[in-house]
Parts: C-alpha cells; sequence; structure tokens
C-alpha cells in the first residue's frame, strides 16, 4: 500500500502542466510512431481535424456500401474507425467533472449557430491547410508559402480569440461585481 505522503506527492505530480504535457507528448510520439508504422499518413497521430474527416467518412462510406469518400490509409485499414474525437470529448467531459470544472452554458440560438458555423470553418480551414498546426510547419519547412500564410492565421486567430475571451470575462467580472 502507498502511503498518504506518497499519494499526495502522486497528485500533485499529476495536477502539474510541465509533467501532464510532457507525458501527453511522450505518449503522442508514441501513437503517431505506431500509427505511421500501421500505414498512417505522417502528422496523423492526434489530429483532431482528419480524425473526424475520416471518421465521419468511414461512416457514411460504411452506411451507402460504398467507397466514395476519402480516408486515410489507417483508417482504410482499420476493422473500426477512427474513434480518437470521442476520446477527446469524454476525457475533457470526465476531466471538467473531476475537477468541478463542468457548467453548462447558455446563451441565444444566434450564439450556437456563430458557435458552430466557426467550429465548421476552423475544420474546413485546417483540411485546406493540410489538416493540423504539425503538419502546416512541415510543409513550411518545405518552402510552401500557403502553409506560412496558414501558420499566421493560426497566430492570429488564437490572439483574437484569446482577446475576445478576455474582454468577456473582464465584462462578466464587472457584472458580478
Amino acid at each position: 500500500m502507498m502511503s498518504k505522503e506518497s499519494t499526495s506527492k502522486i497528485k500533485k505530480l499529476i495536477r502539474n502542466p510541465i509533467f501532464l504535457g510532457t507525458l501527453i507528448g511522450f505518449f503522442a510520439a508514441v501513437s503517431q510512431a505506431l500509427l505511421f508504422s500501421a500505414g498512417g499518413p505522417e502528422a496523423y497521430g492526434f489530429c483532431v481535424a482528419c480524425h473526424i474527416r475520416d471518421l465521419i467518412n468511414d461512416c457514411i462510406n460504411l452506411i451507402t456500401g460504398k467507397t466514395v469518400l476519402a480516408v486515410a490509409p489507417i483508417s482504410k485499414n482499420a476493422v473500426f474507425p477512427i474513434l480518437t474525437i470521442l476520446g477527446v470529448m469524454i476525457g475533457a467531459f470526465i476531466s471538467a467533472k473531476l475537477n468541478k470544472e463542468f457548467k453548462i452554458k447558455t446563451s441565444s440560438i444566434k450564439m450556437y449557430l456563430i458557435y458552430f458555423l466557426g467550429g465548421v470553418l476552423v475544420l474546413i480551414v485546417a483540411l485546406l491547410l493540410g489538416g493540423c498546426p504539425y503538419r502546416t510547419a512541415l510543409r513550411f519547412g518545405n518552402g510552401d508559402m500557403i502553409a506560412f500564410i496558414g501558420i499566421l492565421s493560426m497566430a492570429l486567430g488564437v490572439f483574437v480569440g484569446v482577446k475576445i475571451i478576455l474582454k468577456r470575462m473582464e465584462k462578466q467580472m464587472g457584472e458580478d461585481k
């Protein structure tokens, strides 16, 4: 059995962002190596945009009984569709519940539509640019100027998104006082 002191040290370590980032990075690299050796394309280990595309395309191909929509070779050869996105959603939900951070956000229909269309737009642009920031960086490293525009666009999008979130938080904090 573990003592209370070692249990608290482990809990403290698990909550450390540097430790978790390193651990997630290690497992992402291992999964990338395993997926690539199994026939997956480069930068496919944890690309949410590509996995969503392959999941949807694979399900449509399965339902229609035709192979019309393109999927990555690893998804095509798999017994089950790639379910990474479901794992991300379930993991995020469990993490939010365990850390008491889960809260249902209510808003207007207009805001829900904006969120949905924003998500669709992000995925479309991600797929047009090659799927993920990692792949975009690799393309830029090979001299692709479209990838450079993609990297700048991602940086600008993150900057604008953070500014919007900070403004909303300031507004909400002002209303709470």
